[in-house]
């Protein structure tokens, strides 16, 4: 089944104008945003004849309030939570979980710091950067979280942290930091961590740990349009009886229980944080497109897709002067790759694979601007520099998806074979 998952999505093989004629679209732009699932669309269709605002006393609005609802239950299985001890928060995304996050650390303590790392994409950065103190953790020049530097940050900053920030896997390099290892050590130092896992679940199992296990994560985050849905729509999961004491991110109808002009009784989660009009077709997509990869298996994904990084880095590792960033070999990764081509700007290369061989990639920072700038060895005034020169800086980052196939890693290894 694996090797015929390219029928289950849309747009694999759609023609496009290239300098050399008309051809099929290869897509490798999945840490960006995947392809649709077919399921999910399938979904969408089972639900929109039932669609409607979603609190009508009637038995149709019933039907697609249990449709949104039961996707509670699917996230909480998909990712080992507990049902009795977690929430499951319906976002509009990841960088909107992470803001809610945010804001709730920062009820809780204006003054603590909340310890990163360089690794992260702005989404797991900025949030707490822009409202506490937020530390970094460095990264080794293999490109992954330097775990001495780590150890050394939350013994120096010994009680102000009270929580860790940490990526489930690089939207850059694919590498997966010890995230579990990571957790075990913010335990023993009182704080908390979250693992922004966006990148992480639709490419290799995850499990939040039981609560009582030393290596828990506390809270993480993903999101549906990554996860093949085309549609807005993620959640945040993470303690009920902790988030409940704190105020929502976003005020607005549907989070209270009581308002008056002089009382307001707030909601208990996940509702208190879902202000507005629900989110029902990206949400009941999301728990399609989970159905899916469940019902294929994360271990057969998992094997389909790393069979292929393997292919593509047996091809790329031949190409002169392609330089890889990161340490393509390690075991803990997810299928995508940072590279560049000697003597060649990042921007015009990857115009010629997106304009001259039809290949989708993705040029730039890609919102990891910290990371980045460590791969490439620059200080931050050389990167400002370069910003302000207008050459900016960057990699080119090919990300593989369940749909990818051998053909599509031949194609962006001759045409990077070619531009050399």
């Amino acid at each position: 089944m694996i090797s015929n998952l390219r029928s289950y999505f849309y747009g694999t093989d759609t023609p496009i104008d290239t300098h050399f004629g008309v051809t099929s679209r290869v897509y490798l732009n999945n840490a960006a945003t995947p392809l649709v699932a077919r399921p999910a669309i399938q979904e969408l269709y089972k639900t929109l004849p039932i669609y409607s605002y979603g609190n009508e006393p009637n038995a149709l609005s019933a039907q697609l309030t249990a449709k949104y609802n039961e996707v509670r239950d699917i996230v909480t299985d998909f990712i080992g939570a507990d049902a009795s001890l977690d929430t499951v928060i319906y976002t509009s995304n990841t960088t909107t979980a992470i803001n809610i996050l945010s804001q709730v650390y920062y009820e809780h303590d204006p003054e603590q710091i909340v310890l990163t790392t360089r690794m992260e994409h702005m989404a797991n950065y900025l949030p707490f950067r822009e409202k506490m103190r937020t530390v970094a953790v460095g990264i080794t020049p293999e490109g992954d979280v330097d775990m001495d530097d780590y150890a050394s940050k939350l013994e120096q900053y010994k009680g102000q942290i009270k929580l860790v920030a940490v990526t489930g896997a690089s939207n850059i390099t694919g590498i997966i930091p010890p995230f579990y290892d990571m957790a075990a050590m913010a335990h023993r130092y009182g704080a908390r961590i979250f693992v922004d896992a966006v990148q992480l679940v639709q490419h290799k199992s995850f499990t939040m740990m039981p609560h009582g296990d030393a290596s828990h994560i506390d809270f993480m985050s993903f999101d549906g349009h990554k996860f093949y849905t085309g549609q807005s729509g993620g959640v945040l999961v993470g303690d009920r009886t902790f988030l409940d004491q704190y105020k929502p991110l976003i005020y607005g109808s549907g989070i209270t229980e009581f308002v008056s002009s002089s009382k307001i009784i707030y909601k208990g989660s996940p509702e208190r944080f879902e202000a507005g009009y629900p989110d029902f077709l990206g949400i009941i997509s999301l728990g399609a497109t989970i159905r899916f990869l469940d019902g294929i298996g994360m271990k057969n994904v998992e094997e389909w897709e790393q069979g292929l990084y393997r292919y593509m880095i047996s091809r790329l590792s031949q190409i002169p002067g392609l330089i890889l960033y990161g340490n393509i070999y390690r075991n803990k990764r997810i299928p995508f790759v940072a590279f560049n081509l000697k003597n060649m700007p990042y921007r015009t290369l990857a115009s010629n694979l997106g304009f001259g061989f039809g290949i989708d990639i993705a040029p730039g920072t890609n919102g990891a601007n910290l990371y980045v700038q460590d791969l490439l060895g620059l200080t931050d005034d050389q990167a400002y520099s370069l910003y302000q020169s207008g050459e900016g800086y960057g990699i080119v980052r090919a990300s593989i998806g369940l749909f990818n196939n051998y053909e599509d890693i031949d194609r962006l290894a001759d045409a990077l074979a070619f531009l050399y």
